[in-house]
């Protein structure tokens, strides 16, 4: 996939220092066309007023199984990146406070404008409101090549395909930092997990070139599932 972007596109991705060859066999095509974006919005819309509208008891409900099928496994690994879940996330605080528990090193994500995610440990005494509006940690920051280290990366979406392909809110945040992930080419690449409701999984969603899938997606009655 990476190997497909052009030089703009990566500048976009925040890679714009990277040498093309270093991405392998593939020619760069010209422009961004079909990134999808005008298809995308009217699915965000959509699906963000469906996640207004469900209860809390729902949303409980929801966030409990998800802690089932998630718990076990991801506690015989060392390291986990997780995100701090909005009110209307169908993953809870619960499950990052339990893996802490279990010993697991759980790491959540810093916005830092363009470029991927910055890391920091998960601790719940050291949570505030950032600039953009939404939860972040207050703690050392461990760069953006922390995610490395991470057996599995847990990814928000508001939507999934059955080809990996999310659909987030927007910001490109999640793609810059799965490309980054890509281009480590890692011995052991992580699973990467969209956590989202039952009725969120598509047979297809709008995708550009930009976005980079996930490998893994968890639903509260689907359980956890590879993808293709």
């Amino acid at each position: 996939m990476l190997a497909d972007l052009t030089p703009d596109q990566l500048d976009e991705l925040g890679f714009s220092n990277l040498d093309p060859g270093s991405f392998g066999p593939g020619s760069f095509d010209s422009g961004a066309e079909g990134l999808g974006e005008e298809e995308k919005w009217p699915w965000r819309e959509r699906l963000i007023a469906a996640r207004k509208a469900r209860s809390n008891a729902d949303r409980t409900v929801a966030r409990n199984k998800v802690l089932a099928h998630l718990a076990a496994p991801l506690a015989e690994v060392d390291t986990v990146c997780a995100f701090l879940p909005l009110a209307s996330e169908p993953l809870g605080i619960e499950l990052l406070d339990l893996l802490v528990k279990f010993g697991v090193t759980v790491l959540v994500p810093v916005v830092t404008g363009a470029a991927p995610l910055e890391w920091s440990a998960y601790s719940p005494d050291e949570i505030a409101v950032g600039r953009l509006g939404i939860s972040e940690p207050t703690g050392a920051r461990l760069g953006e090549l922390a995610v490395l280290e991470a057996a599995a990366v847990l990814v928000p979406a508001l939507a999934v395909d059955r080809q990996g392909y999310r659909l987030g809110r927007g910001g490109g945040h999640y793609d810059r930092t799965l490309a980054l992930i890509e281009m480590a080419n890692l011995d052991y690449a992580p699973a990467l997990i969209a956590v989202v409701f039952d009725d969120e999984l598509f047979d297809e969603v709008p995708s550009g070139v930009l976005d980079a899938p996930v490998t893994h997606v968890v639903s509260p009655d689907g359980g956890l599932k590879v993808l293709n």
